[in-house]
C-alpha cells in the first residue's frame, strides 16, 4: 500500500520493480584499484602511502609510460597523476586511460601552480585538481568523489540500457525503477557532506506539504514531491572542496555551483515520464524579481511547481547549517521569507509555506 500526502491510500498490484542486482552502490575501498603516477619519488611515496593507509589497493609508477602499459593489461578504477612529467604528461596519460576505460576516475595533481592546474582541468574536462603538497584528506576526498562519479555513470548507463531494452514493460514499473535508482544516487550525494545529510528528503517533504496546502491534486502533489527529492541531482558535478568550503566562493566556483540546475535538468530530461520534475529542477533557484538563476526568469515565467520546490529548498537551506554559517532559528527564517515575499516567491506560496512548515529541520 502507498499513502498519499492527503492521507488517502491507493492499492497497487504486486510486481517486480527492479531487476536483480540493479541497486546503486559505491564500491568498498578495498575494491577500488588506484594507480598513482608521479616522476617525483617523494611525492609518489606520499600519495601512495596516504591512500594505502586507508585501504585502497594502490600501484605506483614513476614512469607514466610504464603506467600506461600496466593499464592496457588491467585499467584501474581511479588514476591519480601528476600533470607535468617528462615524455608523457599527466593529461595525455589520462586521455589514453579514458580510451581504455571511458569511466575511469581521474585526479590531477600539480606543483606548477593554479594556472597550469586550471589549463589541465580544462583540457581533460575534469572538475578537480590538487595542488602540491597534497593534504591526505583532500586526496582521499578526491578519490572518493571520483569513485562515486564513476559508479554513478556506470550505473546510469546500465539503467538507461535496461530501460530502452525493456520498453515493452509496464510504464509504471519503469517509472518505479527510475525513481528507485535516482533515490539511491541522491542518498549518496546527500551523504557527501554532514551539512546536507537528509537535505533532499526534507525538501521533498516540505514541497509536498506546500503543494497540498495550496490545493493541488494528489497527482500534482506527488510530482512535486519527486521533483523536491531530485532537485539537487546536478550537484554530482560539484567537487566536495566547493560544497564544504567555509569561505566565500570564487567567481568560477559560484558559476559551477549555479550550473547544478541545468546539469540536473539534463540528467532527468531523457526520462520523459519525469517531465514535470525536469522543469522544477531547472527553476528551483529562480526568483520572481529576476534575481535568481540560471535564466533570471521573472514572474509568471516561473512555474507554480518550480516556485514550490524553490521555497521548500530555500526554507530548508535557511534552517540547515552550512560550512560557512550556522542554521537559523525558525523565527529568524520566517522573517527572511516575509521580508522577500513577492520578490522571491508569491504571497500565496509564502503563506502556504508558513502554514505547512513540517518542521523537518527546525
Amino acid at each position: 500500500m502507498s499513502s498519499g500526502t492527503n492521507g488517502t491510500k491507493r492499492a497497487r498490484h504486486p510486481r517486480r520493480v527492479e531487476p536483480p542486482g540493479f541497486d546503486f552502490h559505491v564500491p568498498e575501498i578495498e575494491d577500488v584499484d588506484v594507480f598513482v603516477v608521479d616522476d617525483d619519488h617523494t611525492s609518489l611515496k606520499l600519495l601512495e602511502s596516504s591512500l594505502a593507509r586507508v585501504g585502497y589497493p594502490v600501484r605506483s609508477f614513476s614512469d607514466p609510460t610504464e603506467a600506461l602499459e600496466a593499464m592496457r593489461t588491467r585499467p584501474p578504477e581511479v588514476l591519480v597523476t601528476d600533470v607535468v612529467m617528462p615524455g608523457l604528461s599527466g593529461v595525455d596519460l589520462a586521455r589514453e586511460a579514458r580510451r581504455l576505460d571511458p569511466d575511469i576516475g581521474v585526479v590531477l595533481v600539480t606543483g606548477a601552480g593554479e594556472e597550469e592546474g586550471d589549463r589541465a582541468k580544462h583540457r581533460l574536462e575534469v572538475l578537480t585538481y590538487l595542488g602540491k603538497p597534497v593534504e591526505p584528506i583532500q586526496l582521499m576526498r578526491a578519490v572518493q568523489r571520483a569513485t562515486v562519479t564513476r559508479a554513478a555513470t556506470h550505473h546510469h548507463r546500465e539503467m538507461v540500457d535496461w530501460m530502452y531494452a525493456s520498453m515493452d514493460r509496464n510504464a509504471e514499473e519503469i517509472h518505479e525503477v527510475t525513481l528507485g535508482t535516482l533515490r539511491s544516487l541522491m542518498n549518496v550525494l546527500d551523504a557527501r557532506s554532514p551539512h546536507f545529510q537528509g537535505h533532499s528528503r526534507a525538501v521533498a517533504m516540505q514541497a509536498a506539504a506546500v503543494a497540498h496546502t495550496i490545493g493541488l491534486d494528489e497527482v500534482e502533489v506527488e510530482e512535486i514531491r519527486i521533483a523536491g527529492f531530485l532537485h539537487d541531482i546536478g550537484m554530482i558535478g560539484v567537487p566536495d572542496s566547493i560544497v564544504d568550503k567555509p569561505g566565500h566562493l570564487s567567481p568560477d566556483e559560484a558559476t559551477l555551483i549555479r550550473s547544478h540546475c541545468s546539469v540536473g535538468a539534463s540528467i532527468i530530461e531523457p526520462m520523459k515520464h519525469l517531465d514535470s520534475a525536469t522543469r522544477c529542477i531547472l527553476e528551483h533557484h529562480e526568483r520572481l524579481d529576476g534575481s535568481g538563476y540560471p535564466a533570471a526568469k521573472r514572474g509568471d515565467e516561473i512555474s507554480v511547481a518550480g516556485q514550490i520546490v524553490g521555497i521548500a529548498e530555500a526554507w530548508t537551506g535557511i534552517l540547515e547549517s552550512r560550512a560557512y554559517r550556522q542554521g537559523r532559528k525558525r523565527e529568524e527564517g520566517m522573517e527572511i521569507l516575509l521580508k522577500h515575499q513577492g520578490a522571491w516567491f508569491s504571497q500565496e506560496i509564502t503563506e502556504a509555506l508558513i502554514e505547512s512548515d513540517v518542521g523537518v529541520m527546525g
